[in-house]
């Protein structure tokens, strides 16, 4: 037999005897992480097929996949591999049938040929391409079967077998990983990280993200297990980037379940034991209501003018001493009125902002500041109908960063700070970039515990200055979270009231302008205000500098806001960018702007919907944050 269809079938059947393995049912609760981690070694099988070209043989470019490297040198190893995995899951469920553990039924609901039907019920992401491979395959093995196709049911579930399957199928696919060079290697992270964030999104329950919680933790405990393969082709650095990868997407389901319980209208912390509270670190039943803090506690620097200033500086009274802090506002002069949520709710609103922003340890990739709690201004014996409209606000109270590199006494200070400050040199074009990057990976991870920011704008951009007084661009902080909120679509979106300036940055659906006729928020509007922010980061100047705005006149013609979003398109301005940050950097910037198909989104969509958030978030990874990732200056 030519290797090429030899290795062709030992994928085929391999591939095969994992989907048939993978749609089983009848396991017990306690044993879907198992079903879930199988899952995701099949998606690094698949992902390794389609990286290493040999996914798509055919006698058109045979030639050319033979004389790649991991054919050339590797295509005996290759065989042997796919033939060891094929021949591990065949001998995996002769045993189980021999012990009457599994029985095979008839698949009457068309599963196994609409592949996507399994995929949804298990709640894990599947590719079009991939759909389209499983399904060809199964059709191939339908028509060859007399017996039709069959599913496997768990008569009595062999957990201690079924985990020895799941540690050799991990070696067996690190064994692969091992033979490629490291572009490709890196390439199959990328893909299986991508991968790993839909199954984040589609994953709600607390029960289902524990889950998800304990086959990470599996996945790097077998990779310690006695008789793991070598591993001197995989770079320390490789290796290093997948643990990190793992271990971020761990915090993140846990941070996703902690979200979940600090959700009022939820009665589902009083139905987590100790046990499942302590391994995904959740809040316990109330814990949330201990992040308000006293007014009396707070001082406020004096000369502070907050009528106009989003935060200030502030000192925090402590059992321990005096503390330096910073103070993000939340205005509640308008609660009550007509479209707009009561100061019961926004405080309620607040207080889980502030919980989750106070939850520690925080995803890195968040670049979000720790919260100590929240106050209110207004003086707690003075009647709500008498409160002075400058102490109708809330304060977020958040630490500054603990970093000995840090200025001990200099405030926060904002990118559209430095944007109009003719002293700062204009960055150099690489660390713009990484900035860019660092940004647009932060709302990826903010989308996908679903969180909304509402006011991405380079007001909410911070940083801290050095010892030595300059500004780290790889240190920024994201803030101005006021009106913020989770994304589902229970959520009631809070309307602002009339800002130019904030409506610069908003979708024209969006913009406060628009009266009954705007547009809740949605994620693709978080993406818009990002490309807002690209704009101004490669020109090095506000948005309404590049556009020529005169934000006096703008403030009183809504028309002038409402045009920005045609404007930044014009192909003038787009080829600008271009010619400023290059083309990757331009077309990630061009996609924020368009949005809609331009991120996968077809009219109509709804986005709190589980499969349009997970193609969006796909669309925006590849398009957006991988792009700028891949930039090479």
């Amino acid at each position: 037999m030519d290797p090429v269809s030899a290795a062709g079938l030992a994928l085929g059947v391999a591939s095969l005897g994992l989907q048939l393995l993978v749609t089983a049912l009848g396991y017990e609760d306690d044993c879907k992480h198992l079903n879930l981690r199988l899952r995701l070694e099949q998606q690094r099988l698949f992902a390794w097929s389609e990286t290493s070209g040999l996914l798509d043989v055919n006698s058109e470019n045979q030639e050319r996949i033979l004389n790649s490297n991991v054919f050339h040198l590797h295509r005996q190893t290759v065989l042997d591999l796919l033939v060891q995995v094929q021949c591990l899951f065949d001998e995996f469920i002769a045993y189980q049938n021999k012990h009457s553990n599994l029985t095979p039924f008839r698949d009457d609901g068309e599963f196994l040929v609409s592949p996507e039907l399994d995929a949804k019920q298990a709640s894990f992401p599947i590719s079009e391409k991939k759909r389209l491979f499983i399904k060809k395959a199964m059709m191939n093995l339908k028509q060859k079967s007399q017996e039709g196709l069959k599913r496997f049911k768990w008569v009595s579930f062999d957990k201690e077998g079924f985990e020895q399957l799941l540690a050799k199928f991990t070696l067996l696919n690190d064994t692969m990983m091992n033979i490629l060079d490291h572009s490709l290697q890196v390439e199959i992270r990328h893909t299986v990280q991508d991968t790993n964030r839909g199954v984040l999104l589609l994953h709600h329950k607390i029960a289902d993200l524990s889950h998800l919680v304990l086959a990470l933790k599996d996945q790097l405990e077998v990779r310690n297990l006695p008789g793991a393969p070598s591993r001197t082709r995989l770079s320390k650095t490789e290796r290093e980037a997948n643990v990190a990868e793992l271990k971020q997407l761990s915090r993140l389901a846990k941070f996703k379940a902690f979200n979940e319980t600090i959700d009022p209208k939820s009665d589902t912390p009083a139905l987590i034991d100790d046990a499942v509270a302590g391994f995904l670190e959740l809040a316990k039943p109330g814990e949330q209501r201990l992040v308000q803090l006293p007014k009396y506690l707070i001082e406020l620097n004096p000369g502070t003018d907050e009528s106009e200033d989003p935060r200030c500086e502030a000192i925090l009274k402590t059992a321990e001493g005096r503390k330096k802090v910073w103070i993000e506002w939340k205005d509640y002069d308008n609660a009550g009125n007509t479209g707009c949520l009561s100061k019961a709710e926004i405080v309620d609103r607040v207080r889980k902002l502030a919980c989750l922003l106070h939850h520690s340890p925080k995803p890195e990739a968040f670049r979000t500041p720790h919260c100590i709690g929240f106050f209110d201004k207004a003086d707690p014996d003075v009647p709500d109908d008498d409160v002075d409209i400058l102490d109708r606000r809330l304060g977020l109270v958040f630490e500054r960063p603990d970093s000995q590199d840090v200025h001990d006494t200099l405030p926060p200070v904002s990118l559209r700070e430095l944007l109009l400050d003719t002293t700062v040199r204009k960055p150099r074009v690489t660390d713009r970039i990484k900035l860019a990057h660092a940004l647009s990976n932060c709302l990826l991870y903010l989308h996908a515990v679903n969180w909304l920011h509402k006011g991405l704008r380079s007001h909410n951009i911070l940083f801290f200055k050095t010892k030595t007084g300059h500004v780290d661009y790889s240190q920024v902080f994201l803030s101005g979270f006021d009106f913020s909120r989770p994304g589902g679509s229970e959520e009631v979106t809070e309307i602002p009231g009339f800002d130019a300036e904030h409506d610069l940055y908003r979708h024209p659906r969006a913009q406060s302008n628009q009266g009954k006729l705007r547009e809740r928020s949605k994620k693709s509007f978080d993406i818009y205000s990002l490309g807002v922010i690209f704009v101004e980061l490669a020109h090095w100047k506000p948005v309404d500098g590049v556009l020529g705005i005169e934000m006096r006149l703008a403030k009183g013609q809504s028309d002038v806001v409402r045009q920005v979003r045609g404007d930044l398109l014009a192909p003038g301005r787009v080829a600008d960018l271009g010619a400023e940050m290059g083309e990757k950097f331009e077309e990630a910037t061009r996609r924020c702007l368009v949005g809609e198909r331009e991120l996968g989104l077809e009219p109509g969509d709804d986005e709190t919907a589980d499969e349009v958030a997970s193609r969006l978030s796909g669309s925006y990874y590849d398009d957006v944050v991988k792009k700028l990732a891949e930039i090479v200056v």
